[in-house]
């Protein structure tokens, strides 16, 4: 169940909060026109992996990318949205989400202030999406180092950005 503070917004779910540098709510605008400003706004990005901790990454037109992302509307919670991409993206609720971290806004995630988080699936849903190898990669750990190290241009630049600072591998 979503829950909006924002009873009087006439389209909540096209919504979004432009946020300060300190990632506090300013206003609420149509998310086209914050989109197209390019101000800054909350967005989540999501890694779905296996219990063997591979991580499947989908293809974007930038390159590799997390599994899943995006924007936060108005009002919502970046865990909530997370689990609600997780359920439609995924077809899976109720699963344990943890935080990965938080990149500010930059060029790399689209001037937002973009939440990571991970989830893990039944091994037989990474698989029969991992099968469609035109849209989706299955990588472990240290492949997914090799490919940040040595063929960075592979990945999308929000993808490279994460692995550079960390945010994949809490060690």
């Amino acid at each position: 169940m979503k829950m909006l503070p924002y009873s009087g917004l006439k389209n909540p779910d096209h919504s979004l909060e432009v946020v300060d540098n300190e990632n506090r709510p300013l206003c609420i605008m149509p998310d086209e026109a914050v989109i197209r400003q390019r101000l800054p706004h909350r967005a989540v990005a999501l890694l779905v992996r296996d219990k063997n901790g591979q991580a499947l990454l989908t293809r974007t037109s930038q390159g590799w990318c997390f599994s899943s992302h995006g924007r936060v509307p108005a009002g919502m919670a970046c865990e909530c949205r997370a689990r609600e991409i997780l359920l439609n993206d995924w077809g899976h609720e109720g699963k344990q989400i943890s935080a990965l971290g938080l990149i500010a806004p930059g060029p790399e995630n689209g001037e937002t202030f973009l939440r990571l988080f991970t989830a893990r699936l039944p091994r037989t849903v990474i698989a029969a999406s991992a099968a469609d190898q035109d849209r989706h990669l299955l990588v472990d750990r240290d492949e997914l180092k090799g490919l940040g190290a040595h063929f960075a241009d592979l990945l999308s630049p929000l993808m490279r950005a994460a692995i550079q600072r960390g945010y994949l591998f809490p060690d």
